[in-house]
Parts: structure tokens; sequence; C-alpha cells
């Protein structure tokens, strides 16, 4: 009869951490920058019906401004004219950091300044395939 040699120690089989290969599983957040309250809180659920997460939702730019070294968002949706002001000096913020982000108003691409025409603009009133279009076009999924 044979044997078979067993080893004294039990191998440790147990996983090592997996590398972080750049993939996350978190959903995207979404800053909204939006004045209107009925129209803040409509694009909200439809950010979350997308799968996305509402990071925040604020109504005046210096509350934007105030967020924009937060980290606490991973794109940003302006509406651009926000009681009696509008949003591009946050624009001009967002585009030195290079964090992704559109325009959404009703006067569309017309009402843009020259200096953000190569930024998305969504023409107001939207549905949910032109925001999920939108979104997916500022590399979130």
């Amino acid at each position: 009869m044979s044997s078979i040699a067993l080893p004294r120690t039990v191998p440790d089989i147990r996983r090592e951490p997996t590398q972080d290969h750049g993939l996350s599983l978190t959903a995207p957040r979404v800053l909204v920058v939006e004045d209107e309250m009925t129209v803040a809180m409509l694009i909200e659920d439809m950010v979350g019906e997308l799968a996305y997460e509402v990071a925040g939702v604020v109504t005046r730019l210096e509350d934007a401004m105030a967020l924009i070294d937060s980290d606490s968002f991973d794109f940003a949706m302006l509406d651009v004219h926000l009681n009696g002001k509008t949003v591009f000096p946050f624009a001009a913020e967002l585009q030195l950091r290079e964090i992704p982000f559109l325009f959404a108003t009703a006067y569309g691409p017309r009402g843009i300044p020259a200096e953000f025409q190569g930024y998305q603009v969504l023409q107001k009133p939207f549905g949910p395939v032109e925001l999920r279009r939108a979104l997916m076009g500022l590399g979130g999924r």
C-alpha cells in the first residue's frame, strides 16, 4: 500500500485584497443647481430613477460656490438663471477644476456664452431619456 505525504501546515487560502482597478460600484453623484423648487424636485426624482445619486440641490449661486471644493459631487447640472444671477461664475470654477457639467435651460444653446459653447445644453422641458443621454455624455455610465 502506498502513502501520500500531506503538508504539515495548511496553506493560507484566504483571499488577498483585490487591487483597485479604477472601477467604482457607487452611483455617480450629481449636484443640481436649480432655483425653481418644483423643477428641482422633478430633476431629483428623474436622476434617482436613472440610478444616479443626487449629491444635493442648491438654489443660489453662493451656495453652489461654497461647494466647489467639497468633493461631494462628480457632475453638476446647472440652470442658467438663479434668482436674478447667472450660473456662469460657478461654471467657470467647474471648468478650471475639470469637473464635468451641463447646462439645463429653456433658452437652449443661444443662452450660453461663447466660452461655454462646447458644453452640453439640455433644453427644458426634458424627460428621463434626454436626461439619461446627457448624464451619460458627462461620463456617468
